[in-house]
């Protein structure tokens, strides 16, 4: 089995993650892991903290994000590296994305509400603690309130994109995505491109500005996977990948470092931010 050395797709506290970035970062190069990239949804909070904690510890931290966008009727993740997490065009518009998750968060719990499931908004918010509402937040309220046995079962049967209890809330495209990112100094991957199935969107993508591909994931076996490194190659993309790292529970046991990059895909993709982008 491949060892990976770095992680380049981790949630934390700041977003709808379990542990703190200081946490995150300990953990992962108790681990033995050489890099990785904190990459929290629509929030750049973490990051601070993160940066700081990897400088103590001598520890490679890229700093990321993941923007939730959407495209054609599909729902569609974009990856930024790489980023200045205090832009100030970046900050705005994330503004506006917190915002949006605050109202969300009460609809869904009242559309829940009304499809019998009796949570409190208080209680998503609590597992919330200072981040803005998410999905998982309401997940783990129904998991709490004993409606859902997992966080995973929430999302497949109730709060999935088009489920029952679904709710939208204002989202970008991923072109506005894309330029975000370069707009903040980073660089820009289509996250787990095989929960999309629709290869059709990467040209779109790429004629936007994207840059990289997410080749590992929890959620692509070993034929995507190989599909997709040879997508990236194909199209002069770099190469990423993570563990979708957001902290043990029950239903979502993904461990750090389960995917992501080996030694010499680490190199691959220093290699390719030399040659083409940190020129």
């Amino acid at each position: 089995m491949t060892t990976v050395v770095a992680d380049f797709h981790i949630h934390t506290l700041a977003s709808d993650g379990l542990l703190s970035p200081r946490k995150v970062v300990a953990d992962a190069s108790a681990k033995g892991l050489l890099a990785i990239a904190v990459t929290d949804h629509d929030t750049v909070a973490g990051l601070p903290e993160a940066l700081a904690s990897a400088r103590q510890l001598s520890m490679e931290l890229i700093p990321g994000i993941e923007l939730s966008t959407e495209f054609a009727g599909k729902e569609i993740h974009i990856l930024g590296y790489f980023i200045d997490p205090y832009n100030q065009y970046l900050n705005s518009l994330l503004a506006t994305l917190q915002e949006s998750r605050q109202g969300r968060a009460k609809k869904m719990v009242d559309k829940l509400t009304g499809l019998g499931y009796q949570i409190e908004l208080s209680a998503v918010l609590r597992h919330a603690g200072g981040a803005a509402p998410g999905r998982p937040h309401v997940a783990r309220a129904l998991v709490e309130a004993g409606y859902i046995q997992t966080v995973r079962q929430a999302f497949d049967e109730l709060i999935g994109y088009q489920m029952p209890g679904y709710v939208e809330r204002y989202k970008l495209s991923p072109q506005e995505a894309i330029g975000a990112i370069q707009v903040a100094g980073g660089v820009a991957a289509w996250a787990h491109p095989g929960l999309t199935e629709d290869d059709t969107l990467l040209q779109t993508f790429i004629s936007a500005g994207l840059q990289g591909i997410e080749v590992y994931h929890p959620d692509h076996d070993s034929v995507q996977s190989s599909h997709y490194k040879g997508l990236a190659n194909a199209f002069n993309l770099f190469a990423v990948g993570g563990s979708d790292f957001h902290g043990q529970e029950a239903g979502h046991v993904r461990e750090l470092g389960c995917q992501g990059l080996s030694a010499q895909e680490y190199r691959d993709f220093q290699d390719y931010f030399r040659r083409y982008i940190r020129k």
